[in-house]
């Protein structure tokens, strides 16, 4: 737990917005696309809730994130870009109804730290006769692997003896260490004598994890172990720490899958 709010606290001090907050306080929403009171909103989305840190990444489900009008419910898949720190949902099957009022509902989300959003958030708006959506964004292999060789350098994730048993230093490493593998710094307790000092909000996370050929970023732990040190430990240790901008094309990479071509 004691790393978990250490994660909370880094993302406080350093996003890019500014954010004042109490102490103990959940997840504070930022902003929504669209705003509440939005007409002709396009009925493919995007729709987005941008919160001020990290959520707790098994919050994410249809259980706490709705998309009505009336008593009718869309068919939501939401997932959460731990980067941008942005909540999105994609509708499932056909877009939403033209000219019908929809109301998106979030609530009992939670931090890192296991703390509650203070109020549920509600956003009213109107769909207009369009459907067009935005094109997602392209990323490859090669758009990562750049940053994947740093930390494979150095005797660190590559060779014939990689760190944590993780070879980032091509795809077939990748491939057969990282993806749908549990991360050994996600786990916590004892093995023989010595503890594990993971984070309970991040226990059991894959390294990658792509399910069906789409990536969860936010239950990949590779993004976290980047994003948390900020400065001080794995990204610290190599000589050109990761910007966040590569961090969010490596986000972006697994949501495409994580290919290896």
């Amino acid at each position: 737990m004691k790393r978990a709010l250490c994660f909370a606290l880094l993302w406080a001090v350093g996003c890019d917005l500014p954010v004042e907050r109490a102490p103990g306080t959940g997840p504070v929403v930022l902003e929504t696309q669209p705003p509440t009171g939005a007409v002709d909103v396009d009925r493919a989305g995007p729709f987005r809730v941008t919160f001020d840190r990290p959520v707790f990444p098994r919050d994410v489900h249809r259980g706490r994130v709705r998309l009505q009008s009336g008593s009718q419910s869309a068919f939501l898949s939401p997932w959460f870009e731990p980067v941008e720190r942005v909540l999105a949902l994609d509708v499932i099957g056909a877009p939403l109804e033209p000219n019908v009022r929809y109301r998106l509902l979030v609530e009992q989300v939670r931090d890192l730290g296991l703390v509650p959003m203070a109020d549920p958030l509600e956003v009213v708006f109107d769909t207009g006769p369009d459907a067009v959506g935005e094109t997602p964004a392209s990323v490859t292999y090669g758009d990562v692997a750049e940053l994947l060789g740093r930390c494979s350098s150095d005797a660190c994730h590559g060779g014939s003896d990689p760190s944590l048993g993780l070879d980032l230093s091509s795809g077939e490493g990748i491939r057969a260490t990282a993806i749908d593998v549990v991360a050994v710094g996600s786990r916590i307790g004892t093995q023989t004598d010595d503890p594990w000092h993971g984070a309970s909000t991040l226990d059991g996370l894959a390294r990658i994890d792509v399910v069906g050929g789409v990536g969860r970023p936010a239950q990949s732990y590779l993004v976290y172990e980047l994003l948390e040190e900020g400065g001080a430990g794995h990204a610290a240790a190599l000589e050109e720490p990761p910007s966040r901008e590569e961090i969010l094309t490596l986000s972006r990479w697994i949501r495409a899958g994580a290919p290896t071509e």
